[in-house]
C-alpha cells in the first residue's frame, strides 16, 4: 500500500510537469503565455484558422513577437523540413494561429547579421575567455556566454558552437539567418545530422548535431 501511495505521488507531480510543455515540434517545450520570436527571414503569416489554408490575417516580421495563447496539440505539419504545429497567438492587436517551427525564445538575429560570432556577442553581450575541461573538447580555449554558451575556436574560419537548451532545428534557423549556410530545407542525414556547405567559404562545412547529452552543436571546419 505504501509502495502504490508513493507510485501516486511521483504521478501527481510528472502530470503537471507534461501539461506544462508545449507539443513536440522543432522549438524547444514552451507553456501557454509565454513570449516566442519569429525566426522565419521572410516573416510568418498570421491565419484565422490552424492551417495554411487559413485566412491570412497579417504577416508578422522577423524578430517580431507573439504570446501563446493556445498550443492544443494538432496534427504536425512539416514546412521546409520543420516539423511543427499550428498554435494559437496574439500578436500586438491581432489573435490568430501560427506554425510554431519558426518561432524560438531565442533573440532574433538582426537583417544584416554578419555570422554566428555577431549575433553571440550582440544578443548575450561580452565572452570570457577560458579553458574547457569538458569530453572531446578538454584542453580547447573557448569563448563563454551567458546561458553556458561556448563558442571554440582555433584561429581562421573553423569553430563550435555549443549552445545548450535548444532543438537542432532553432540552431538551423540561427546559422541561416545569420548566412553561415545557404540552403531552404532542414534535412538530416544517416547520421541524423544536417551538413550544408559554408556560405563565405565552399571549403568548409557547416554540421548541425546533438551529442550524447543531447546538447546542440554547429561545428564549421574542413
Amino acid at each position: 500500500m505504501k509502495q502504490l501511495q508513493q507510485i501516486c505521488v511521483k504521478l501527481l507531480i510528472l502530470i503537471p510537469m507534461f501539461l506544462c510543455f508545449g507539443p513536440l515540434g522543432a522549438i524547444s517545450y514552451y507553456d501557454n503565455g509565454e513570449t516566442l520570436t519569429v525566426m522565419a527571414e521572410k516573416g510568418l503569416n498570421l491565419r484565422d484558422k490552424p492551417s495554411a489554408k487559413g485566412k491570412k490575417l497579417t504577416q508578422i516580421p522577423l524578430g517580431g513577437q507573439v504570446k501563446v495563447l493556445s498550443k492544443k496539440e494538432t496534427k504536425p505539419e512539416t514546412i521546409d523540413g520543420i516539423k511543427g504545429y499550428w498554435i494559437e497567438v496574439s500578436f500586438q492587436t491581432s489573435k490568430g494561429y501560427v506554425f510554431d517551427g519558426f518561432l524560438s525564445r531565442l533573440p532574433s538575429p538582426p537583417k544584416q547579421c554578419k555570422g554566428l560570432k555577431d549575433y553571440l556577442t550582440k544578443s548575450y553581450g561580452p565572452s570570457k575567455l577560458e579553458t574547457i575541461s569538458m569530453g572531446d573538447y578538454e584542453g580547447k580555449s573557448a569563448y563563454r556566454y551567458k546561458q553556458s554558451i561556448l563558442y571554440m575556436t582555433e584561429g581562421g574560419d573553423t569553430f563550435d558552437l555549443y549552445f545548450p537548451e535548444i532543438s537542432m532545428e532553432e540552431m538551423y534557423l540561427l546559422g541561416k539567418l545569420c548566412r553561415e549556410f545557404t540552403g531552404d530545407t532542414f534535412t538530416l542525414d544517416g547520421s541524423n545530422a544536417f551538413t550544408a556547405p559554408s556560405k563565405n567559404k565552399q571549403e568548409l562545412m557547416i554540421r548541425i548535431y546533438q551529442d550524447e547529452n543531447g546538447v546542440t552543436i554547429l561545428r564549421k571546419d574542413l
